[in-house]
């Protein structure tokens, strides 16, 4: 069969199963579409009249007759085992019901096999739970030569395959399954998954193959070294617990301070234990200065109630929340060159990168409780200098008017005009005229916006990269709440520290470039200026509880919405929350 007339056979088999399914997730297509690459690219040889291979193509069409996904207990969330079977049977049929891992008349597992077995065993190495691959069943399947094993173990390889490459391309948790206000966006959909799938079975490597399918940017080889390295201190015991008490300052004396001394060590604050370990010396005050920053904590170096509950924080808990923010990442594009912007909910922190490296940073607020800024990614088209802020609905109904009912100059004195529409003709009207006691939900029939100027709660700019949270980048009048450690303050939009800073990175290179004092001088004219991009910018909204630094330093953030309890559940638990539903 030629590449050509294989390659319509497989799209017209996915053709068929994607019709007769219904809201059935990524990955199921994946593996189904994997299949049927595997089938029609590895190639086949004649086998020999023989008695035991006759045995064995018979019990290979008896076993997948037989519901091989349920036997092997291999169903997952959200696919059809059913369907799976039907795509199994196909497959090897049309290879003459010959074991695709296993070498010829004498049925042992291939050198491929070898591989293939060795990379699901080392599967935890990128947070993946081996059992998830039947590890434990192919290890004892491949010390039995009877029949039945042989073809057991022979169609397990192929099904654990495609599921730990569905896994490291999409990642093992499906966020859409998590909540879908939050998470449904922060997959990648558009990975070649044909491309990927034919160029790895093409290659005689399958190491290599396998290999190649976890991202390749600097943050997920960060934390699989973080997690090496935090399995190492796991291995050596759990923290020893340190108590609670006064809270010690350099110079103190105090009984815990051994205890804190090896707590540090270990974690590698602190280069080496001191020989006087009972006195909070000046050493070991930067090593704690160390630890605060790397836990978000005021690095003051003192030991209050906040440092000796990040200190109690147990080894296994961390492990868990590596593990967590592998996952994440596996949920982007593995590959992010070119210039991007990146924003970390859980860090409060902005970074603006070129080809992975690090150009630009800055601290950030965040949306509030029940205000949550969504994971996402968007394309920025265009920035707006002094920009206007029309006021949605739901602030309008909740702040504005009972703003109204207790200062009926407040419009005025935050410079908002109220419109009758939003239509761009829409006449202004008079504040007066309204009944503010009684209006209620009525006020959504106008339209309320801020003008331009040092009050205007978007500042001197905004960066818009249409998305269905509207949910863009802005300056902001309140400065003072970036010297705050938590900075969850505004309804979902991301306020930015250094907007002529970020304006700068975003111009450069751009047909329309302009430095920080052309910048101001348009900023000076109180004028509303809409500056267009003629190259869009990705901006991935994310949310990591986890960040190694490029020289290694890893950092814990703090879970201020409840999403890594989510994951986990998802990822471990595996108990989904809700059906997948994607914004339209």
């Amino acid at each position: 069969m030629t590449n050509n007339s294989q390659h319509r056979k497989i799209l017209s088999s996915l053709r068929f199963f994607k019709a007769n399914t219904f809201l059935l997730p990524t990955k199921f297509y994946f593996f189904i579409f994997f299949c049927l690459i595997l089938f029609s690219t590895i190639q086949g040889s004649s086998i020999a009249a023989t008695a035991p291979v006759s045995l064995l193509q018979a019990a290979l069409t008896r076993f997948l007759e037989n519901q091989p996904t349920v036997t092997l207990d291999l169903v997952t969330t959200g696919m059809d085992p059913t369907l799976i079977d039907q795509v199994l049977f196909k497959l090897y049929r049309e290879h003459g019901m010959q074991p695709l891992w296993l070498v010829q008349n004498t049925n042992i597992p291939t050198e491929r096999a070898q591989d293939l077995r060795e990379v699901l065993q080392n599967s935890f190495e990128d947070g993946l739970n081996p059992d998830d691959y039947k590890v434990a069943e192919i290890l004892t399947l491949w010390e039995q030569s009877d029949i039945s094993s042989r073809v057991r173990l022979d169609v397990l390889l192929t099904m654990v395959l495609g599921r730990y490459v569905a896994d490291m391309r999409e990642g093992s948790a499906d966020p859409c399954l998590l909540d879908p206000k939050l998470f449904a966006a922060a997959r990648d959909k558009e990975v070649d998954l044909f491309t990927v799938v034919q160029n790895g079975l093409n290659t005689p490597n399958i190491k290599e193959f396998l290999r190649n399918q976890a991202p390749t940017h600097s943050d997920y080889t960060g934390l699989r070294k973080a997690l090496a390295q935090y399995r190492t201190m796991r291995a050596q015991g759990e923290w020893d617990n340190i108590p609670t008490g006064t809270t010690i300052r350099t110079g103190m004396t105090d009984p815990r301070l051994p205890l804190i001394c090896n707590h540090l060590q270990r974690s590698g604050d602190l280069a080496s234990i001191p020989d006087q370990c009972t006195i909070y010396t000046h050493e070991m005050e930067t090593a704690v200065k160390k630890f605060q920053q790397r836990f978000q904590l005021e690095p003051d170096g003192v030991i209050g109630k906040k440092t000796l509950a990040a200190l109690n924080i147990p080894i296994s808990q961390l492990i868990r929340k590596i593990i967590l923010n592998m996952e994440r990442w596996r949920w982007l594009p593995h590959r992010l060159n070119g210039k991007r912007i990146f924003v970390n909910i859980a860090g409060f922190q902005l970074f603006g990168a070129t080809d992975e490296q690090v150009q630009i940073s800055m601290p950030v607020i965040v949306g509030k409780k029940y205000h949550e800024t969504p994971v996402f990614t968007g394309m920025m088209k265009y920035l707006v200098i002094n920009p206007y802020w029309n006021i949605p609905d739901s602030i309008a109904v909740k702040e504005i008017v009972p703003h109204m009912i207790r200062n009926p100059n407040y419009l005025r004195e935050k410079h908002i005009r109220i419109f009758r529409g939003w239509s761009d003709n829409a006449p202004q009207i008079d504040p007066a005229t309204i009944n503010w006691r009684t209006i209620g939900k009525g006020i959504k029939r106008y339209r309320l916006r801020q003008d331009a100027g040092p009050t205007n709660a978007l500042g001197r700019i905004k960066f818009i990269f249409p998305n269905p949270y509207h949910v863009y980048l802005h300056d902001t009048p309140t400065r003072q709440l970036f010297k705050r450690s938590n900075r969850s303050f505004s309804h979902g939009c991301i306020r930015v520290s250094r907007p002529l800073a970020l304006a700068v990175y975003v111009l450069k290179d751009m047909k329309k470039q302009l430095d920080k004092e052309q910048l101001q001088q348009l900023i000076d004219t109180g004028k509303r200026k809409v500056i267009l991009l003629d190259k869009r910018i990705p901006v991935h909204i994310l949310y990591r509880t986890v960040r190694v630094a490029p020289e290694g330093m890893t950092f814990f953030y703090p879970d201020i919405y409840g999403r890594d309890a989510l994951l986990a559940r998802a990822l471990f638990a595996r108990k989904p929350l809700s059906q997948c539903r994607y914004p339209q």
